[in-house]
């Protein structure tokens, strides 16, 4: 507990400066809004665990609590060691004194916003982490002051409506669906058509931007008959859920704003509005395809940022009971802002359902339906990425989050090799799904060559995971979440 009190000793007393410097700065009174909000969360942990630790005098912290304590304590090791080395350094020049100067604060102003910055950068990286704290000390956690009147910062709103969804009954969901419903939709599909292929171009809408993701309907599945009103449910209940995504979470998931049938094409569209101008957008899959390395560095800190982005946002799901069901390298979309500026690509987003394809393309994907039955389904596209536990024939286990971190596994392997599965497992036996799993796991220590070791048994531990284990948040966060994000600063 010693980790949290110093923290929060050594950053008060930072405050106490920067309140005397607000007489004369608006700059250092935003500083000191900002870091103040910052060690208020950090009380607000310490005092959770502090209330633990006394409700159970006699009694250790629950696994589940001693393990999140030792990682946000680790966590915070770093923190700790910038704050006290800014704290030191204004010390040893003699600047701590009840006397303060106008030029004091500006021979130290970049001293202590870099300090802040590192205190942001911790408190942001923390931000998809609150999720997997226990509730009481999530709803303890305050909004910041400069963002809006709502009691909660965004990425706990958008968690506590999507859990607040999947809480309502069948006929409340289909209320939330039908309000997305878009019934008169000809006019936008008329503008689609007029394009004729919005796959890698977004749709001028208005004054929005937006992009179309899909899912095909079997042409087995008859309209007016009980399997396609099944569909139509099904479809509204997933839009209906990630519309629950609020735009400033940061997190990379797209917000689902309306859906509606495409007759013609046999599809349902999902319109999303992206985060920002978008010249255009490509899937993972044809990411990978048409895009090989070209600078080793470049390319490993650009495959570090997409891995680490996805697993938070399949964390940020599954802390809300959300199971994806349909993690694939097609299902992520791949942004290139409009920005003369800022060309590089690694706005990777998780989307609930597949880039919509241009029309002669031939899209297999099942995704969660239970209701489809395609004739023939190419396994490079869904099958690949499915745990072998559900791709029996008979006795198809229920769906538990383990399959969707395996499904993560596989996409995590195929951007460590930064080649398409097709190639860099070209070898498997395709009669055989049970044996894909073990093969997979056999080509690790090669991709290892190239991403490291610590890359490589992060992807070993997802691809390794049995079906009759149903993993816990916070081993999700210490095996995949916590490893990628030390990749990711060290290279950034």
């Amino acid at each position: 507990m010693d980790v949290f009190g110093t923290t929060i000793t050594a950053g008060t007393l930072i405050i106490q400066f920067l309140g005397a410097w607000s007489s004369f700065s608006l700059e250092a009174k935003s500083l000191k809004a900002r870091l103040a909000w910052d060690l208020r969360v950090l009380k607000v942990v310490k005092e959770y665990f502090e209330t633990r630790r006394l409700n159970n005098e006699n009694q250790s912290l629950s696994p589940d609590d001693a393990a999140l304590l030792e990682q946000t304590s680790e966590y915070l090791d770093s923190l700790v060691s910038k704050v006290l080395k800014s704290l030191r350094k204004l010390e040893r020049k003699g600047l701590l004194h009840t006397t303060i100067s106008r030029s004091i604060w500006i021979a130290k102003r970049s001293d202590l916003e870099d300090m802040e910055r590192e205190v942001r950068k911790w408190t942001e990286r923390f931000g998809v982490r609150v999720l997997g704290l226990p509730e009481e000390l999530r709803i303890a956690i305050p909004a910041p002051q400069d963002t809006d009147d709502a009691s909660s910062p965004p990425i706990i709103r958008s968690n506590n409506r999507l859990q607040n969804f999947i809480a309502l009954n069948s006929h409340a969901k289909q209320k939330q669906a039908a309000a997305l419903f878009l019934e008169d939709s000809d006019k936008l599909i008329g503008e689609i058509e007029a394009i004729g292929d919005v796959s890698s171009l977004p749709l001028q809408y208005g004054a929005e931007q937006r992009i179309f993701s899909s899912r095909d309907v079997s042409s087995k599945v008859l309209e007016g008959t009980p399997e396609f009103d099944r569909f139509v449910s099904e479809m509204g209940e997933l839009a209906a859920a990630l519309n629950c995504i609020d735009p400033a979470t940061d997190i990379r998931l797209l917000k689902v704003v309306n859906y509606f049938y495409f007759p013609v094409r046999r599809q349902f569209l999902f319109a999303h509005i992206p985060p920002y101008k978008v010249l255009n957008m490509m899937t993972l899959d044809q990411m990978i395809n048409y895009d090989p390395f070209p600078d080793p560095m470049t390319a490993l800190d650009r495959c570090f940022k997409i891995a680490y982005r996805l697993a938070e946002a399949v964390f940020f799901l599954h802390t809300a009971g959300f199971l994806h069901k349909n993690i694939t390298s097609s299902s992520v979309v791949v942004l290139r802002r409009d920005d003369p500026h800022n060309r590089l690509i690694d706005e990777a987003y998780l989307m609930g359902f597949d880039l919509i394809r241009s029309t002669e393309a031939t899209t297999y994907k099942e995704g969660s339906s239970q209701v489809i039955d395609y004739v023939s389904r190419n396994i490079w596209d869904f099958d690949i990425f499915q745990h072998p536990d559900r791709l029996q024939k008979s006795n198809v286990p229920r769906y538990i989050k383990t399959y969707d971190v395996y499904s993560l596994g596989v996409i995590l392997f195929e951007i460590g090799f930064w080649m398409p599965l097709s190639k860099v497992a070209k070898n498997i036996q395709m009669n055989d799904p049970s044996s894909w799993a073990q093969e997979l796991s056999q080509l690790v220590p090669e991709m290892g060559k190239r991403v490291g070791q610590r890359y490589e048994r992060l992807v070993a531990w997802c691809l390794g995971l049995t079906g009759d284990r149903d993993i816990k948040d916070t081993e999700f966060m210490q095996e995949v979440l916590d490893p990628l994000e030390l990749m990711v600063n060290a290279l950034s």
